[in-house]
C-alpha cells in the first residue's frame, strides 16, 4: 500500500512539473531546421515570419565588407560593402527592402536589389528575419 501511494505521488510531482517544462519550450521557440540557426531567441511572430518568406522562396543575401577594412562595425565612410538585399529563388525577382505579401497573400519585393557596391561605413546589424532567412555571412543580430 505504501508503495502505491509513493508511486501515486512521484507521478504527481512529475506531473506537475510537466506544464513548467511545456511554458519555457513555448517561451524559447526553438528555430526551426529550415531556417539559419543563431544564438539569440526568437518569438514566434518572428519565426513565423521567417518560414513564410522562406517557403515562398526568398533569401537574404547578407552584406559582404569589400576589404578587411571594412569589417562590421566599421563607420569609416572610406570603406565599401556589397549590399545586402533579397532574392527570390522561385520567380528570380529581387528586393532592397523585406518581401510583404501583396493582397493575393503572395510576399512581393520592391523589384530593387541585387549585386552590387557601395561606399560608406559598415551596414546596420541585420534584423532577426535578415539572418533567419539568409545562408552565411553577417553578424548575429542583437
Amino acid at each position: 500500500m505504501k508503495n502505491t501511494k509513493s508511486i501515486l505521488l512521484l507521478f504527481a510531482l512529475i506531473v506537475s512539473f510537466f506544464p513548467a517544462a511545456l511554458t519555457y519550450a513555448d517561451t524559447k521557440n526553438s528555430i526551426p531546421p529550415e531556417l539559419r540557426q543563431g544564438g539569440f531567441s526568437c518569438d514566434s511572430a518572428t519565426i513565423d515570419s521567417a518560414v513564410a518568406l522562406h517557403k515562398a522562396g526568398w533569401t537574404y543575401i547578407m552584406p559582404q565588407p569589400k576589404s578587411a577594412q571594412a569589417a562590421w562595425g566599421n563607420r569609416d565612410g572610406r570603406t565599401t560593402w556589397y549590399i545586402g538585399y533579397w532574392k527570390n529563388d522561385k520567380d528570380r525577382s529581387t528586393s532592397l527592402s523585406q518581401p510583404v505579401k501583396n493582397d493575393a497573400g503572395q510576399f512581393i519585393g520592391d523589384g530593387k536589389g541585387g549585386p552590387a557596391w557601395r561606399r560608406g561605413g559598415s551596414p546596420r546589424t541585420p534584423t532577426k528575419i535578415e539572418w533567419l532567412c539568409s545562408n552565411t555571412g553577417g553578424v548575429p543580430p542583437n
